[in-house]
C-alpha cells in the first residue's frame, strides 16, 4: 500500500506524485539503518533502556527530534538527560551498540529484493549518518558491498543529515543530477536532508513516530507496485 504525502514543501511537481511514475531514476541513493537493515529501532531500544536504567527517558516530541541525528548528536542528548559527560555516555552505550553488531544483520522487509532489482539496472549509493567504521560492518553484513557504487559515512562530508550533504555526495558520485537521483529513507531526519538536496524521494518510515515529508510514501519495501516500476526501467 502506498501513500502520497501532499505536504511536500517543494513547488515543483514530482514525478512521483503519480504511481507508479511515468519516469525512471538515473541512479538510486539508499539510507542505511531503518531503511535497508533493522539497527535503527534496535540502537533506539538500547538507548531507551539506558535512559531507564539512570531514571530518565526522552518525551515523544525529544525522541522524534533526533531519530535519525549522528551518533554525536544523540549521546549529547542522552548525556545531558542522564548528567554525565558525552564521552562517558559513548564508552557506556555506543560501544554497547557497536558490539551488537557482531550479531546477524536483519534486513527490513523487502530491502534486499528491493535493492538487488535496483542494482541490476542502476548506479546504486548508500548514504548513511553512520560512521564510516560502523557503516562498513553494516554494508559487509549484509553481503550488499558488491552491489552498491559508492558508500558515504558521516566523515565523509562537512555536514551530516538533516543538512544536504551525504546526498549532494552520493548523487555527485553517481553521475547523476539530483532531480534526477531517487532517494529511500525513513526518517524525517533524513527525507529532509533528501529534499534539501533536491533528490526525488520515497519515504519508508520503520519507526513509530516519524512522519517523514516526501512525494510518495510506503509501508514497506515490499510494495508490489513498487517492484512492477522497478522491473519497467530495463
Amino acid at each position: 500500500m502506498s501513500i502520497s504525502d501532499s505536504s511536500s514543501p517543494s513547488p515543483a511537481l514530482s514525478p512521483l506524485e503519480i504511481w507508479p511514475p511515468v519516469w525512471a531514476p538515473t541512479a538510486v541513493v539508499f539510507d542505511c539503518d531503518g531503511l535497508l537493515v533493522d539497527t535503527e529501532g534496535q540502537w533506539i531500544r538500547m538507548q531507551d533502556a539506558y535512559l531507564h536504567r539512570h531514571g530518565t527517558g526522552f518525551t515523544t516530541t525529544q525522541r522524534r527530534e533526533i531519530t535519525g541525528r549522528s551518533a554525536e548528536v544523540v549521546l549529547s542528548a542522552i548525556a545531558e538527560k542522564v548528567s554525565k559527560a558525552p564521552e562517558t555516555v559513548y564508552d557506556e552505550l555506543f560501544a554497547e551498540h557497536r558490539d551488537s553488531l557482531d550479531a546477524e544483520m536483519v534486513p527490513m522487509p523487502g530491502a534486499m529484493e528491493t535493492l538487488r532489482a535496483v542494482a541490476a539496472v542502476r548506479p546504486v549509493a548508500v548514504a548513511s549518518n553512520s560512521p564510516r567504521e560502523m557503516l562498513d560492518v553494516k554494508l559487509a553484513g549484509l553481503g550488499i558491498t558488491e552491489l552498491i557504487s559508492a558508500s558515504f559515512a558521516i566523515e565523509d562530508v562537512a555536514e551530516p543529515k538533516p543538512a544536504p550533504d551525504l546526498y549532494t555526495a552520493a548523487a555527485r558520485a553517481l553521475g547523476a543530477a539530483p532531480g534526477e537521483c531517487l532517494c529511500f529513507e525513513d526518517s524525517e531526519t533524513g527525507a529532509e536532508a533528501a529534499r534539501s538536496a533536491g533528490l526525488q524521494l520515497i519515504a519508508v518510515p520503520s519507526i513509530p513516530g516519524q512522519e517523514p515529508q516526501a512525494p510518495r510514501r510506503l509501508s514497506s519495501l515490499e510494495d508490489p507496485v513498487l517492484h512492477t516500476w522497478i522491473a519497467s526501467w530495463s
